[in-house]
This record gives structure tokens, sequence and C-alpha cells, in this order.
């Protein structure tokens, strides 16, 4: 059966009516689309970012964010101590590089409380002269030249800073064994 096909020109009021609707419809701003339009950037919320965490939580975040850290401190410590070979402390020099750099972008990526800030600020910017020796005593082709890198950067070793820190939250100062 063939559809029913009006003569050209032949339109009845009743075809043009949905036409005519859906027109006024979307010029009057009710026509059920999504706005496309952005709104003005001051209306824009920004990116909020992560609420500081409690003193209490604090304690426990630092604690676990510098506890390899002074581990390997620890282990480079006891090494140089019982007079090891200095490639063996070469690559414990390594490790402690490697722990510094972390440990530093988990104190960065954290948000203090307003009470930590300052001091957390204060042990980075020295924790960032630390790691540039940590690093070359990391890559160090001589026992001298290893010795030297260790001592500047036991130098910049930042207890005070991290004194500060724990202070702040509570925490009893740091004392190696």
């Amino acid at each position: 059966m063939d559809p029913v096909v009006p003569p050209a020109g032949w339109e009845t009021p009743l075809r043009r009516w949905p036409a005519v609707l859906a027109l006024v419809l979307l010029l009057a701003g009710c026509g059920g689309g999504t706005d496309t339009t952005a709104p003005p950037a001051w209306e824009n919320p920004s990116p909020s970012a992560p609420a500081p965490l409690t003193v209490k939580e604090a304690k426990g975040r630092y604690l676990a964010i510098v506890a390899p850290y002074n581990t390997a401190l620890e282990e480079l410590e006891e090494a140089l101590k019982a007079g090891r070979p200095w490639r063996t402390v070469r690559g414990l020099a390594r490790t402690v590089a490697t722990t510094n750099a972390a440990h530093a972008e988990q104190l960065r990526a954290t948000a203090w409380p307003a009470v930590a800030q300052a001091p957390v600020a204060a042990l980075l910017e020295e924790n960032e002269v630390a790691l540039r020796h940590w690093q070359l005593a990391a890559e160090a082709g001589s026992a001298a030249a290893l010795m030297r890198e260790i001592r500047a950067a036991a130098a910049h070793d930042g207890g005070k800073q991290a004194d500060k820190v724990r202070t702040s939250l509570g925490l009893p100062l740091y004392r190696d064994s």
C-alpha cells in the first residue's frame, strides 16, 4: 500500500502547528534543551582544596610520612659506625635520597592544620637543600666525595624544623637510637 501523499502546496494549519509550537517554546526559553552557555567566569566555582587535617589526624599522618626516611637515615648511620665499605654506604645514601624525596612530596601534598603549616614549610625548605646533597652522595664516585655530600646533607638535616613540626602537633621530639 502506498503512503498517502498530500498534493504539493497543500498544508493544513494542523500540520504547521507542532513546528510553530516548538519555535515558540524555544524562543520563550522553555524548549527543554540543555543550556550550553557557560556562566561568567566570576560565577564559576573555584576548585576546592581539601580541608586541612585536624591536629589528631595530622599527628598520625606526619609520623607515617617521616617513618621511612627516619629508618633509612638510621640504617645509614649504623653502616657508617660499623665501617661498612663506601659502596655499601653509597647504596644506603641512595635509599635516603629516595625516601627523602618521597617524604617531601607527601609533606607538600598534605593539607596541614594551620598550627603546623609554617613549621612544615620551613622543614620543606631545609629538606630541599639536604635532598640535593643526598642525591649527589648517591652518585658519588669515591669515598671522599660520598662523605663530603653526607656531611653537607647532615648540615641541613631539618632537625630543628622537624622539632617545631612535632611541637606544633603535640608529638614528642624525635630522638634516634
